[in-house]
C-alpha cells in the first residue's frame, strides 16, 4: 500500500507538468476568443459594478459632513443622511440651472473680449513707459512684449480657465448620461451611510480571515491613507468650496467682471496647495486687466487679503494638520506630480506624501532604535 502511494505521487509529478503545458498550448491556440470571453465578461461586470462604485464614493465624500453634523448637533444617522442629501441635491440643481449657463456665457465673451483686452495692456504698457521715460519704439522691444502678453498671460488664464470650464461641464454632462447608475450609487450610498458600522465590521471580520496575521498591518496601513487622502481631499474641498463662494461674493461687491466664473475658478484652484491661490489670484487680475487697471488693482487687493483669511480661519479649521508635510517637501510634491502627472496627480501629491513620509520616519525611527537598544 506504501509503494502504491509512493508511486502514485510521483505519477502526480509528471501528470501536473504534461497538463499545464497542454492547457498553456490551447490558451494560446484560442487566445482571441478567450480574451474576448473576458472583455465581454469585463464589460457587462463593470456596468454591473458601477452603481455600487459610485454609492461607495458619494458615500466616502459625504461621510465626513454626516459625521460632523453628528458630532456637532448630536442627530442621529437617518436626519444627518437626509440634511447631508437634500442639500447636496439642492446644489446640484442650482448648479445645472444656474451656473453652468453662466459659464457658458462668460467664455464666450470672454474670447470675444481677448482682442481689445490685448490692445487695453499694451497700452497700460506704453502709460507706463511714458511716465518712466522707458523706451519702447525699438521694434525688438514691442515685440517681445507682444509675446509675452499673448504668449504667457493670455494661454496661461485662458488655458486654466477653460480647463475648469471644461471640467465643470464635462461632470453635469457625466451625471446626465449615467443617471441611472447615479440614482442606484445614491440610493445605495444612503444606505452604506445609514449602517456603516455593520459593514465594517463584516468586511473587517472578513479580512482577519483571509490576512491573519498581517490583518493589523494592512488596516493600520487603510487608516494611515484615509487620514492622508481621503480626509484630505474632503476638507480640503470643503474648504475650498466656501473660499470659492467668498471670492464669488467679495468679487460682485466690487464690481469685477465674470465674479461667479473666476470665484469658481479660484475655488478650484484652491484645491492646489501653495501656487493654487496664486493662480486664481493671476486669473482674476489679469482678466480685469483687460477691463480697467484700476479694477485689477483693486481685485489684487482684496484677492490677496481673502487669502490671508483663508489661510488663516478656513484652512486650519477644515484641513489642520492632518497631514503634517513640511512646506519644502509640499512645493516639491507639487511640482514633481505638476511636471509628470495631470490635475487629479496635483490634488493628490501632498497626502501621498504624507503617507509616504509617515512611513519613512517610522523607518528612520526603527533605525535609530536598534543602536540605542545594543548599547543599553
Amino acid at each position: 500500500m506504501k509503494n502504491f502511494k509512493e508511486e502514485f505521487v510521483k505519477s502526480i509529478r509528471y501528470i501536473i507538468p504534461i497538463f499545464l503545458i497542454f492547457v498553456g498550448i490551447l490558451i494560446l491556440k484560442n487566445y482571441g476568443h478567450i480574451a474576448s470571453f473576458f472583455s465581454d465578461n469585463f464589460t457587462i461586470l463593470n456596468s454591473l459594478l458601477a452603481p455600487f462604485f459610485i454609492g461607495f464614493i458619494i458615500a466616502y465624500m459625504l461621510n465626513q459632513p454626516m459625521k460632523k453634523l453628528e458630532e456637532k448637533f448630536k442627530l442621529r444617522r437617518g436626519l444627518s443622511v437626509l440634511i447631508i442629501y437634500g442639500i447636496t441635491l439642492i446644489i446640484l440643481i442650482f448648479s445645472w440651472l444656474f451656473i453652468v449657463p453662466v459659464i457658458k456665457s462668460n467664455i464666450s465673451e470672454l474670447a470675444l473680449s481677448i482682442p481689445s483686452g490685448i490692445d487695453q495692456v499694451q497700452d497700460l504698457i506704453n502709460n507706463i513707459s511714458s511716465q518712466f521715460k522707458f523706451d519702447i519704439t525699438n521694434p525688438d522691444i514691442k515685440a517681445q512684449i507682444n509675446d509675452f502678453i499673448t504668449k504667457v498671460l493670455i494661454p496661461v488664464s485662458s488655458f486654466t480657465a477653460s480647463t475648469v470650464s471644461n471640467f465643470i461641464i464635462n461632470l453635469m454632462s457625466t451625471i446626465v448620461s449615467y443617471t441611472i447608475n447615479i440614482v442606484l450609487g445614491l440610493v445605495i450610498s444612503v444606505y452604506l451611510l445609514l449602517s456603516k458600522e455593520k459593514y465594517i465590521k463584516v468586511v473587517s471580520l472578513f479580512f482577519q480571515k483571509i490576512l491573519r496575521q498581517h490583518y493589523f498591518k494592512v488596516k493600520e496601513f487603510v487608516n494611515i491613507l484615509d487620514n492622508n487622502i481621503g480626509v484630505y481631499i474632503v476638507a480640503k474641498a470643503m474648504d475650498s468650496t466656501i473660499y470659492g463662494i467668498i471670492c464669488t461674493i467679495v468679487l460682485a461687491l466690487t464690481g469685477s467682471k465674470y465674479a461667479l466664473f473666476i470665484g469658481i475658478i479660484a475655488g478650484v484652484t484652491n484645491m492646489i496647495p501653495f501656487f493654487g491661490p496664486i493662480l486664481g489670484t493671476i486669473i482674476a487680475v489679469v482678466t480685469n486687466l483687460f477691463f480697467s487697471i484700476n479694477k485689477a488693482i483693486l481685485v489684487l487687493v482684496v484677492m490677496i487679503i481673502v487669502q490671508q483669511l483663508e489661510s488663516a480661519i478656513l484652512e486650519p479649521h477644515f484641513v489642520g494638520k492632518q497631514v503634517g508635510v513640511p512646506p519644502i517637501l509640499t512645493i516639491f510634491a507639487v511640482t514633481f506630480a505638476g511636471k509628470y502627472t495631470g490635475f487629479l496627480g496635483i490634488l493628490l501629491a501632498v497626502p501621498v506624501t504624507g503617507v509616504l513620509l509617515v512611513y519613512f520616519k517610522r523607518y528612520l525611527y526603527n533605525k535609530k532604535e536598534e543602536p540605542l537598544s545594543d548599547t543599553i
